[in-house]
């Protein structure tokens, strides 16, 4: 091996791409961090301020026959510190005992609390789509916050924090709140990287809406006004589809103006399941499919920031198989590999920190190198999959 500022010119030319591949991602990622940190930080001073005056609000969950998993998010709803009126309107998919027994048991503590469900004979049609539309119909109040069975409300000022935008004579219409799996909660086979992949997803439509361009929102954690909604006539330009309540009915709602986006810790809902892998994959590949109907949603920069990292990398390895006798070669590309994994794996821990999220440092490079392979893949299964996208499927 020898020293030599002599490079021949094909390694140079390596050498550039992968720093230039590098930097592209780095900046990705400090882009999109910036906005959830940034967020994340005025949301937590901003929800300590006090003299709001609250609305009143309807809150409408969205049931499938679940009843113990209800109650424990009735419970947390309905306990909620909020200093306005508020109530609470379930539906249900179809009608069910035990959920009418579980509410009549509840009406007795909380007679804010309300029952309704979609008839069984109903077919053709979205039942989630339709289940909404009769809680939003039967709500009392002009803002609904939207969350379904499932969730786990982790602070008693939730309500709060989503319902201080809509205050003073707010223009606001759309409150997006974020709603993942917190790692407390998903501990299975695979829990990192469903981590990674959820901040990596939750950086391109929570920081498109951080910037003006809102295009989706969470099932789990967001509000409206009801006029918004029926303006738009409600979910009509989707009925076709089984899902897109919380994308494709944003995005036609939903605009740099009259939309605010809310991050502070206690706006923060976990989301609980049996099962999160395969939860997590229908979950994403729906996602997928819905999101293809959204014309004005980020399309390029995600994909070409998840090959920026795979690129780099494969320069470097070429650059030093062309060179490997030259010290200086292998030292400049392992300077850059230093940057690149350094950099990624700083910001994207501070984006999860944002988010509540934790992996653990070391993993997080491997995890954005492989990351472009698994969107590619899922969206394989998304294409030649079969599944449930149409009312008629």
């Amino acid at each position: 091996m020898h020293f030599s500022l002599d490079i021949a010119l094909p390694v140079v030319i390596l050498l550039s791409v992968a720093l230039l591949a590098a930097l592209g991602a780095f900046m990705y990622a400090a882009v999109q961090t910036r906005r959830l940190v940034r967020t994340r930080r005025f949301c937590d001073i901003a929800d300590n301020e006090e003299g709001i005056e609250y609305e009143p609000v309807t809150v409408v969950i969205y049931s499938q026959d679940e009843a113990e998993a209800l109650e424990t998010l009735l419970v947390s709803v309905l306990s909620q510190d909020y200093p306005a009126p508020m109530e609470v309107v379930v539906v249900n998919e179809g009608d069910s005992t035990e959920i009418r027994d579980l509410m009549t048991r509840l009406r007795i503590t909380y007679p804010n609390l309300h029952l309704t469900f979609t008839p069984d004979g109903a077919h053709s049609l979205s039942r989630k789509k339709l289940a909404l539309t009769l809680g939003i119909k039967a709500a009392r109040y002009a803002t609904v916050v939207h969350t379904s069975v499932g969730a786990r409300i982790r602070s008693p000022r939730w309500l709060r924090s989503m319902m201080r935008h809509f205050s003073g004579g707010s223009e606001v219409e759309v409150v997006i709140g974020y709603a993942g799996a917190m790692p407390d909660d998903d501990t299975a086979s695979g829990a990192r990287t469903r981590a990674f992949d959820a901040t990596m997803d939750a950086a391109r439509w929570y920081g498109a809406a951080v910037a003006g361009k809102p295009f989706r929102a969470s099932e789990y954690n967001v509000a409206y006004r009801r006029d918004a909604f029926f303006r738009n006539k409600g979910f009509s330009r989707s009925l076709n589809l089984h899902f897109g309540d919380d994308d494709i009915f944003i995005s036609e709602i939903a605009r740099g103006d009259n939309t605010a986006v809310e991050l502070s810790e206690s706006s923060i809902v976990g989301v609980l399941s049996g099962d999160y892998k395969r939860d997590t994959r229908q979950a994403a590949l729906r996602r997928v499919f819905t999101e293809s109907h959204i014309s004005r949603r980020p399309r390029v920069w995600r994909t070409v920031a998840a090959l920026c990292v795979p690129l780099s990398l494969c320069a470097l390895v070429a650059a030093v198989w062309l060179d490997a006798r030259n010290t200086l070669v292998i030292a400049l590309a392992a300077g850059i590999f230093a940057v690149l994994a350094g950099t990624l794996t700083a910001t994207w821990r501070s984006a999860m920190r944002a988010l509540d999220m934790r992996v653990p440092g070391a993993v997080v490079f491997p995890l954005a190198l492989t990351y472009v392979w698994r969107r590619m893949i899922l969206r394989l299964r998304s294409r030649f999959g079969h599944h449930k996208r149409y009312t008629w499927d």
